[in-house]
């Protein structure tokens, strides 16, 4: 029954956590709020380790995408939980069902 709690609180949070971040997201550099038509420009320092992408300028629209993808990756995630919770919860009630059904 715990295990049901937990995925319905993760998948709401996490739908919950989406939506807002898709509506309120404002792309930063460095923590300073970017507008259309800013560049961040990448401060590089020191070496890169191997297979570590190297920092590269990235505009406000990239930005902007990288923060909505991540609001759209948690909205998914959060409906997949809620989903398999359903699922569950369905699959518990025929089981118990069944079993008072039986002799």
């Amino acid at each position: 029954m715990l295990i049901l709690l937990v995925l319905y609180v993760a998948g709401v949070g996490l739908v919950l956590m989406g939506v807002e971040k898709l509506h309120t997201a404002v792309p930063t550099c460095y923590g300073q709020p970017m507008s259309p038509g800013d560049i961040c420009r990448a401060r590089v320092k020191g070496s890169f380790g191997e297979g570590m992408p190297e920092p590269h300028d990235t505009t406000y629209r990239e930005q902007l995408d990288g923060l909505t993808s991540g609001g759209w990756t948690a909205i998914v995630v959060g409906v997949v939980l809620l989903t398999l919770a359903v699922v569950i919860t369905i699959s518990w009630t025929v089981t118990a069902a069944r079993e008072e059904r039986t002799p």
